[in-house]
């Protein structure tokens, strides 16, 4: 058998997904920093007692966070998919592209569609987010009382040891939403294409295939469906990889990401006997 004619672009987009963790992570370490610096200051000023986290933490960090989040990245993806299709058309280069389509245009559509489901997403997960910071002060909290310190190194091992736990907590959320807003973007630029082309679109669900996939995302790896059907993942439906419509064992660390493709591609892989039984091999 052939090499899989999308290996390359799971290639690729391992690689952008990395520089899009590193990207991500100063505006999420930043978020987590800010949402727990009241409770930092408590400590400093008052000491380890009477401290609720569930009171004193900033729980307004996130609509920012994600708007720039969602901006920075989707945008990038959206514009670069939306080239990509045309590309794959046959059609103009990047640079006349840019001059002849009024590309801004496209660009203030797709921020304000970014803008708006960061708003809606920050709505949906901001809740979830702050409980889990509350619970880890209290876990924090709850450790320093078995410590053999006074009152004042309490407070130092609590206030490095939240700090570090927000780092490391960072970094999954930089990962988790690398694919998230990445897909998103993609998705955004090729429906702007689709709806100019007038074809059907079509995607392809592209797991990572190694030891630290999960067995529900290696199931619907290669699955090719229509742009507006839903993927089955596990006993869960979702549009893409990071679909906010997952549960967090779906999607927490995801690295997934997808293919989407015209008819014209489509058709050219149905005729090479590519696509079987719905997936692409």
């Amino acid at each position: 058998m052939a090499k899989h004619p999308f290996n390359q672009e799971r290639i690729d987009y391992a690689k952008q997904h990395k520089i899009t963790e590193k990207q991500l992570l100063p505006i999420f370490r930043r978020a987590l920093a800010q949402s727990i610096e009241p409770v930092i200051n408590w400590a400093n000023n008052f000491g380890l007692d009477g401290i609720d986290p569930k009171l004193l933490i900033n729980k307004n960090v996130w609509y920012t966070a994600y708007q720039k989040a969602f901006n920075e990245i989707g945008v990038k993806f959206a514009r670069r998919e939306y080239y990509n299709q045309r590309r794959n058309e046959g059609l103009l280069d990047e640079e006349e592209e840019e001059k002849a389509l009024g590309i801004g245009f496209l660009i203030d559509v797709w921020i304000g569609k970014l803008k708006d489901f960061a708003t809606n997403y920050a709505d949906l997960i901001s809740s979830e987010l702050n409980d889990h910071t509350i619970e880890i002060i209290k876990r924090a909290l709850g450790d320093s009382g078995s410590l053999e310190l006074d009152a004042l190194g309490r407070v130092r091992w609590f206030i490095k040891e939240v700090r570090e736990r927000m780092r490391t907590r960072s970094l999954t959320i930089s990962r988790t939403e690398a694919t998230r807003t990445s897909n998103l973007g993609k998705e955004l630029g090729a429906r702007s294409w689709i709806d100019e082309s007038g074809l059907q679109g079509w995607k392809m669900w592209l797991g990572r295939e190694d030891e630290r996939e999960r067995h529900t995302h290696l199931a619907v790896n290669n699955t090719v469906i229509k742009i507006d059907e839903l993927y089955t993942v596990g006993r869960e439906q979702a549009e893409r990889p990071g679909d906010v419509s997952l549960s967090a064992k779906e999607t927490i660390n995801c690295r997934c990401s997808q293919s989407i493709m015209s008819q014209n591609a489509y058709n050219q892989l149905m005729k090479r006997g590519r696509i079987v039984g719905g997936k692409v091999i």
